[in-house]
């Protein structure tokens, strides 16, 4: 977000570049002087209204200028700026209208007016006008780049996929490091989600070979293959699948493993449970802290190694260990402990399903849920599961 000092400087330069225009066009004495004073008295009056903090009466007095040249376009379209930027977007949007309704307006200021407004729009949360602008922008050679990608923008928020790989694939053409992104494989993956939530599996797997076909791919395709292939009780191909996802995104076990219990269990494997997670561990011993977070969000995990995790989580945390007696517990019959431990895990799922457990790697957004696309930077696939419990109340 911006600063206040953010908001100061670009005040400061703009009414340093309107003083500048004043200066320089007023100053020259073989001006009109009709015209000199008339703009002039404008200028000074609405930059009054502006340093005293009255931008509606500024606004009133810009857009009431009649003749404007070069200079003082690019003044208005500072003042407009600085409106949006500071989140007045409806000022902004009178700024940038007025100019786009003058008579001989140039050919470039008019794409300038159209990409300002556009913005003013997107930034009111008004796609559709916002869209209308900046397709009218696509053919303009100074503005298509900003419109293709503002258009990428607004149909990733409105989740038109379809219109998202039309403009992914002119925008790569474009922009040769927009074509190594994984975009359009995750638009893909979005068409089977919805495929797959409407049971329509062979429209499914149509969309994840277009994705897995894309030339920078997403671990997420894997992931729905296993999930269709656990909904139509093909056990040993979502276990294959899930283990395949567990191999190149360890980051995202606290979401695989109670996908991988569930199909152990469908298919009457608990001790294949078993021998995932001690595999997993011999790997990598840091997936132990997966598998205790794995353990506290499904309580069906009562695996020996699982319960253990969790036992080992509780004691070397600072915050948990000092309100959980973890050796009271371990000394406890093993009946006891499972039961101690179920209580401990039952109390801590009711924190953890009402706290964000998901994190932006980019820009650290915070979410309850996992996203694939990150709400705050826009990224795609930087959201990644806590693995540690965050006890410390929300404000």
């Amino acid at each position: 977000m911006p600063t206040e000092s953010a908001f100061l400087l670009a005040g400061l330069l703009f009414i340093a570049a309107a003083l500048g225009y004043v200066f320089a066009k007023f100053g020259d004495p073989e001006a009109d002087e009709d015209l000199n004073d008339n703009l002039s008295s404008d200028y000074l009056k609405g930059l009054n209204f502006v340093l005293n903090e009255e931008p509606d009466r500024a606004v009133e007095v810009f857009t009431r200028m009649a003749d404007l040249d070069d200079d003082a376009l690019e003044t208005h379209f500072a003042l407009g700026s600085l409106f949006r930027k500071r989140g007045e977007v409806d000022r902004a949007i009178r700024v940038h209208q007025n100019l786009m309704a003058r008579p001989n307006l140039g050919r470039e200021h008019v794409n300038q007016a159209h990409a300002a407004l556009a913005e003013d729009y997107l930034s009111a949360g008004l796609f559709d006008r916002a869209e209308n602008l900046f397709q009218k922008l696509l053919d303009s050679q100074e503005f298509s780049l900003l419109a293709l990608r503002r258009l990428l923008r607004i149909y990733e928020v409105t989740r038109d996929w379809g219109q998202a790989v039309e403009i992914h694939a002119r925008l790569s053409k474009a922009d040769p490091e927009e074509a190594k992104s994984n975009r359009v494989a995750h638009y893909y993956c979005e068409f089977a989600e919805q495929a797959r939530a409407d049971k329509d599996y062979a429209a499914a797997r149509d969309c994840l070979k277009k994705a897995e076909s894309s030339k920078y791919g997403t671990v997420r395709s894997k992931l729905i293959q296993a999930d269709i292939a656990h909904d139509l009780s093909k056990e040993k191909d979502a276990i294959r699948l899930y283990q395949q996802v567990a191999k190149s995104a360890p980051h995202l076990l606290v979401v695989l493993i109670p996908r991988l219990a569930a199909s152990y269990r469908a298919d009457d494997d608990e001790p294949g449970f078993s021998r995932c997670l001690n595999d997993l561990v011999a790997a990598d011993a840091d997936t132990l802290g997966s598998i205790a977070m794995a353990a506290v969000l499904d309580s069906s995990i009562n695996d020996p190694l699982a319960l253990r995790a969790l036992q080992r989580f509780l004691a070397e945390d600072r915050l948990l260990s000092g309100l959980v007696d973890i050796e009271r517990i371990e000394s406890l019959p093993e009946s006891e402990r499972v039961r101690s431990l179920s209580n401990v895990r039952g109390a801590l799922r009711a924190i953890v399903t009402t706290r964000p457990s998901y994190r932006c790697a980019e820009c650290g957004y915070a979410s309850i849920t996992l996203q694939w696309q990150c709400p705050g930077c826009r990224a795609w696939e930087t959201m990644a599961p806590e693995t540690q419990i965050n006890l410390l109340p929300n404000y």
